[in-house]
């Protein structure tokens, strides 16, 4: 006879972890938060050392997306094959009627939150998307599948789904064994491609780790100052949305509990977030979505096979994530001072949902032309996106979970409103969103006050290039030291050792005075090239307005250093250089001058004035396609910017694209516009003294020798464009700024 103590005695014995509480393995999501947040610390302890890690990152990426495509097109294929005609109709018309509800809950949340935006006033430096057409959207590469490899090999997923769509209602009018025979195949082979992603999805640890310590150790805060409007605004209502009204929607229209959404869905979230891509975790939350229906007993195929179809199908199209990121267009609109109008509303709203379906560097540009925003905005787009792409795909995974749930429930018989639920919804997102936005508002206004710095960095800038010895006239005056009888000016400056260089006092950022009264610009730093190389020092000699074609004459400068536009009327007058850059004609005109943004809008005003410096034949230009406007020469650009009231109204002061963007940067309530049909480009080269045909082929020859070597480029870099291309100052980290254990 057994004895029943003994036996309790042995299966404690062999087994002591009946009798004690025995200790859970961790889970895939709590090592992948170890991995996020331990990347984090390292990238930001040892800075840019960090940055090789990427490399491994980009592997982890390549590893995810290897199976992506081929399990979308494979899932699509299989699962609508085995549809009736009847089942496939009624799934696409309930995911249209959800798509279309999120859809018009992501356009009044992008409506409501430029609410947060106080008033201010900024301006940037030039940007070459001034002139730089936007890019075009190829909507017939992208979603028509003419060369399914080609679709494939270029990751065109809405072109890929397509053709899946396609060959999988192809499959659907087959009859008998061999669809069977088919279909089984490519399931099992779907089957294959799950398991392998399983695999992958293991080393999600190592892959976070190594792209969060890559991003930590090397972004940037710069533009954070800047940003903070956008950056806030956006993350605030994704975290509502994520967290709150997403969630709770599906809580309110299905059995599913808020807890168990993100029980079964935090580990593959965290991934999105970490590695900012939704594509290459597709798979796995399409598996995190049958786990949950297991805990509720919905498990069934027929919601299983749903879920295969409605995620791949509903992926190419616009979710919340992409949706809500186009609020930095009235961002962009508030940034420049020129909010969007109420009238613009309507084509804001249709033009949004239509870039939504592409990428948003594609869809952004095209939505800063159509409402002409600047479109020198994009580069701090580009910059934010180092911030807001992690939470973008976040809320853009919770958008297909959300469509996917809730159009099966409407499929399947699961989808039942819970009023009270509803009602509490609807409560409370209207409170987050008020509770948010109107202290982030005055938040944002105390914050903003003084982070506008550019007039102060255009003030300051200094001379990139190594000075030679010069001295600055008070005033311009002939040449001490004549000619001699058939000598040239390349003859006089060797002879002399000195070169005379004409400059304009006031032609920002080509030759002004910064704030510690230095003369600088792009021409005073291209002079001191050139003294370098006569090996000859500098006399600076002020131009006087309205006189610069006879002093040159008069021999009073061997050069003239400044924005000089080349024309066929100065051309024959003066002998030139080559050309060094071309700019861009523009006007600079009020933040809120509209009228200007457009030819037609600018064509049909009745009459205004423009001011222009200088060059009669370059006001000339414009006046030829506004024949209602009147040119007003002005002996200063000072004199537009301080028009009074009895003088004549100016309406904008043309300029070059390049030297208005400057002056906006002291003058932020000015904006650039470019009413022209078409972009006018105009060159500059440098006048010389006496006609000399000789001197003005050296400097030709000069010319080309700084095109070359990337001279032109380095000033153009710093001067145009206010980038700082040398600049050796590096990412902040714990080991540098703090420990100082290296330089």
């Amino acid at each position: 006879m057994n004895n029943p103590f003994l036996l309790t005695t042995k299966n404690y014995m062999s087994n002591p972890s009946k009798t004690s509480k025995e200790k859970k393995p961790m889970t895939l999501s709590t090592k992948i938060l170890i991995g996020l947040f331990l990347g984090i610390s390292v990238g930001l302890f040892f800075g840019e050392y960090c940055e090789h890690l990427g490399i491994f990152g980009d592997a982890f990426i390549g590893l995810l997306q290897m199976t992506v495509l081929p399990y979308i097109v494979f899932s699509l294929i299989v699962n609508i094959g085995r549809l009736s005609l009847e089942e496939g109709r009624k799934l696409i018309i309930n995911g249209i009627r959800t798509l279309a509800l999120l859809l018009a809950i992501g356009i009044g949340v992008v409506l409501i939150l430029p609410f947060a935006f106080p008033e201010w006033k900024s301006a940037n430096f030039f940007s070459t998307s001034f002139i730089t057409p936007p890019p075009e959207i190829d909507f017939l590469k992208l979603y028509i599948p003419s060369n399914p490899f080609f679709s494939l090999a270029e990751s065109k997923v809405p072109a890929v789904v397509l053709f899946s769509i396609l060959v999988g209602i192809g499959v659907m009018q087959i009859n008998g064994k061999d669809k069977d025979l088919l279909l089984n195949s490519l399931d099992a082979f779907n089957k294959a491609l799950n398991q392998v992603n399983k695999l992958v999805v293991k080393l999600t640890p190592a892959g976070v780790f190594a792209i969060a310590a890559s991003t930590a150790g090397t972004m940037t805060l710069d533009e954070l100052g800047k940003m903070q409007a956008y950056l806030l605004t956006y993350i605030v209502a994704v975290l509502i949305m994520v967290f709150w009204v997403l969630p709770m929607l599906i809580s309110a229209c299905t059995p599913f509990k808020y807890k168990d959404i993100f029980k079964f869905t935090k580990a593959t979230l965290i991934t999105i977030f970490a590695t900012g891509k939704i594509i290459v975790v597709l798979p796995q939350l399409i598996e995190d979505l049958k786990e949950l229906y297991k805990e509720y007993d919905l498990g069934n195929d027929e919601n299983n096979a749903g879920t295969d179809i409605l995620m791949p199908l509903a992926y190419p199209f616009p979710n919340l994530g992409t949706l809500v990121i186009f609020v930095f267009v009235p961002f962009a609109a508030w940034f420049v001072g020129n909010s969007i109008t109420f009238q613009d509303y309507p084509m804001f709203v249709g033009a949004t949902l239509l870039s939504s379906f592409v990428a948003p560097v594609t869809g952004i540009p095209f939505m800063l032309d159509i409402l002409k925003i600047p479109k020198d905005m994009f580069q701090l787009f580009v910059v934010s996106t180092v911030f807001t792409d992690r939470v973008r795909v976040v809320l853009g995974a919770m958008h297909l979970i959300t469509l996917t749930i809730l159009t099966l429930g409407t499929s399947h018989g699961f989808f039942k409103i819970k009023k009270r639920k509803i009602s509490m919804l609807i409560t409370v997102s209207v409170g987050l969103f008020i509770g948010t936005l109107i202290p982030l508002r005055y938040f944002l206004a105390y914050s903003l006050k003084d982070v506008y710095q550019n007039d102060k960095v255009i003030a300051n800038m200094q001379l990139v290039h190594q000075l030679v010895p010069f001295k600055v006239l008070p005033e311009a005056s002939p040449n001490p030291v004549p000619l001699k009888a058939g000598e040239g000016i390349l003859d006089r400056i060797k002879r002399r050792g000195i070169i005379r260089v004409g400059f304009y006092e006031n032609e920002i950022p080509f030759s002004y005075f910064n704030a510690k009264g230095e003369l600088v610009g792009f021409g005073i730093d291209m002079a001191h090239v050139l003294g370098s190389v006569l090996d000859a020092e500098i006399e600076f000699v002020p131009i006087t307005v309205g006189n610069m074609p006879e002093e040159l004459k008069n021999d009073n400068f061997d050069i003239v250093m400044s924005d000089i536009f080349m024309s066929s009327k100065y051309s024959a007058e003066l002998a030139f250089s080559k050309p060094y850059i071309d700019v861009t004609m523009a006007l600079v005109v009020g933040d809120h001058a509209d009228q200007f943004k457009t030819f037609e809008k600018t064509a049909a005003l009745d009459s205004f004035n423009i001011g222009y410096f200088e060059r009669r034949d370059v006001a000339e230009k414009f006046l030829k396609y506004f024949p209602n406007a009147k040119a007003v020469r002005l002996d200063s650009v000072d004199e537009f910017f301080d028009n009074q009231p009895d003088s004549i109204p100016l309406s904008g002061l043309l300029t070059s694209a390049e030297r208005g963007a400057a002056l906006t940067l002291l003058h932020p309530e000015f904006q650039i516009a470019n009413p022209m049909p078409y972009s006018i480009t105009l060159p500059l080269a440098y006048p010389v003294g006496n006609n000399d045909e000789n001197m003005a082929n050296f400097v030709s020859d000069w010319i080309e020798v700084n095109r070359k070597d990337g001279t032109i480029q380095r000033f153009y870099d710093y001067w145009i464009l206010g980038e700082d291309p040398t600049s050796t100052d590096k990412h902040w980290s714990v080991i540098r700024n703090v420990l100082h254990w290296v330089d």
